[in-house]
C-alpha cells in the first residue's frame, strides 16, 4: 500500500460515533502514540493519557500543542466535541514539547 493510500485510510478514520483517535509525538523522547477517546474527554485527560501510554513522566515545563505549533494550554479543560466543533483544531496530531532556550552553560 503506498503512503498517500494509507494517510487517506488514517483520515478516514479519524473519528467515530464515539471519539476521535489521537496522536500524540513525545518530542524529547521521540516517542509518539496513537489512541481513541471519547467526544467527552477533555484535552487534559487526553494529554495525560498520552504520558501514560508513553510510560513518560510529565516535566512541569512540558507543553502541549498542535503539530502545526499552535499553543493548546489555554484549552486544556475543553472536550474533543468542543475543541473540534469550535474549530480550535485542524488536526488530531498533537506534540508535547519542553521549553526552548539557548545552549548549557
Amino acid at each position: 500500500m503506498n503512503d498517500t493510500v494509507f494517510e487517506k485510510q488514517l483520515q478516514d478514520n479519524d473519528h467515530d460515533s464515539h471519539g476521535p483517535k489521537l496522536h500524540f509525538e513525545h518530542v524529547a523522547s521521540l516517542q509518539d502514540v496513537k489512541f481513541r477517546v471519547s467526544w467527552t474527554t477533555t484535552l487534559q485527560a487526553a494529554w495525560d493519557l498520552a504520558y501514560d501510554k508513553l510510560g513518560e513522566d510529565k516535566r512541569p515545563e512540558d507543553r502541549l500543542q498542535t503539530d502545526d505549533g499552535k499553543d493548546m494550554m489555554g484549552l486544556l479543560g475543553m472536550t474533543m466535541r468542543q475543541l473540534f466543533d469550535d474549530k480550535h483544531l485542524k488536526s488530531h496530531k498533537f506534540q508535547i514539547v519542553g521549553p526552548t532556550g539557548g545552549a548549557l552553560r
